[in-house]
């Protein structure tokens, strides 16, 4: 007769209970797992451009394991980059050569250790061209300038003008060189552009296409009267054709200026004259070796003579007079009463002085008084009258 089902499990437990109270089978009891509660400290951290060292304490019960990774290839960790249990990161920054800051991550068990680090300061750039300008033609051409700056620092270079291109794509950082080119100029006035590099200028100015100039001047002569005074000359030609003029007298001076462009009126200035008539000439010459106008200007003046030449004086002294007798020439600037020129006496010697009031105009008497001569020797003295001489002699006692 074969056994129940139920009294077979009974059989099968009861062997099992007593297998296992014998020491029968390799199982033995263990403990309960650890709870892995991890945390970090400090959370994170910060450095300067120039880097550094930092670390994290891992603080997580014995038996948990851990793994730190970083999230950037400038943090690198140098000690600690897996534990078991509690534990210490170490990990280096490197430096920062971009201005921009920037920041990464330490993660160690699903905790984070954040790292920000600043850029490096901004360099002051400060900028030199060389040369600083540039002067062209009018047909153009193509040239260079040099850019000097520190190697850290950025520039572009572009040009104010249409007529002015900068040949390629120009920017720093560091030194470097502008290539640029200026088109032709078809027309006569001159111009000027700039090419903008940094905060400085590099200055073009280019020259107008060459024109046929023509000139005139009017009036080429002048024939003024005794005083002073001035006149004025009209230079008649087109607007980029230039000028200049000059006096070859020192009495004739131009306070309108000695050169220009285009049409202008040219002022000269003369200075009195009562002396001997003069003439003078202002040289107006525009750019070929031969081409230009003289003007003329021939100024009046006046004659002089004396009734009495010479004096002779006893060793006592006493007084005298002469006259000056004067004409203008021509004699237009004389007037009708012929009156107009202008004269002094002046004595050369302190023992004869003039007793006339002096400057005098016209036909009129010299009064002078000579001094007693108490020397041992006679004497010799002078008045002068613009271009005459009187002689006084005075004998000795």
């Amino acid at each position: 007769m074969r056994p129940s089902p139920s009294i077979l499990l009974i059989v099968v437990v009861a062997a099992y209970v007593a297998n296992a109270s014998c020491g029968g089978g390799d199982d033995l009891p263990v403990g309960p797992s650890p709870v892995c509660s991890l945390a970090i400290s400090p959370s994170e951290a910060g450095f300067a451009s120039s880097g550094g060292t930092g670390s994290v304490a891992v603080n997580v019960a014995s038996g948990c394991t851990w793994t730190a990774t970083a999230n950037a290839g400038w943090i690198v960790i140098s000690a600690g980059n897996s534990g078991n249990g509690p534990g210490t990161i170490s990990y280096s920054v490197d430096a920062n050569s971009a201005v921009q800051s920037r920041s990464g991550v330490v993660t160690v068990g699903g905790r984070s250790h954040s790292i920000s680090q600043q850029g490096r300061p901004a360099a002051v750039c400060s900028y030199t061209l060389s040369p600083e300008a540039a002067t062209f033609d009018d047909e153009g051409g193509s040239r260079t300038f040099a850019v000097s700056t520190a190697p850290e620092c950025g520039w572009t270079a572009s040009s104010t003008a249409s007529w002015v291109v900068v040949n390629a794509v120009s920017h720093g950082p560091g030194s470097g060189q502008v290539s640029y080119t200026v088109a032709a100029n078809n027309e006569p006035a001159e111009r000027s552009a700039t090419i903008i590099v940094a905060d400085l200028t590099f200055a073009i100015r280019q020259l107008g296409e060459p024109v046929a100039c023509q000139y005139s001047v009017s009036p080429i002569e002048f024939n003024p009267c005794m005083p002073g005074g001035s006149v004025t000359v009209t230079l008649t030609t087109q607007a980029s054709c230039a000028w200049t003029a000059a006096p070859d007298a020192s009495w004739l001076n131009l306070p309108s200026g000695t050169s220009g462009t285009g049409s202008s009126v040219i002022t000269i200035r003369y200075s009195d004259n009562y002396d001997a008539p003069r003439q003078g000439t202002v040289m107006v010459r525009w750019p070929t070796p031969t081409a230009g106008q003289n003007v003329r200007v021939v100024q009046a003046g006046c004659r002089y003579a004396v009734s009495q030449a010479s004096f002779d004086f006893t060793f006592s002294g006493g007084n005298g007079s002469f006259t000056v007798i004067q004409q203008s020439d021509p004699t237009a600037c004389g007037g009708a009463t012929q009156d107009r020129c202008v004269w002094t006496a002046v004595s050369d010697v302190p023992w004869v002085t003039i007793t006339s009031s002096m400057p005098r105009a016209g036909d009129n008497p010299v009064a002078f008084a000579v001094a007693s001569n108490d020397g041992a020797a006679g004497r010799v003295g002078h008045v002068t009258v613009r271009d005459n001489v009187v002689t006084i002699t005075q004998g000795r006692r």
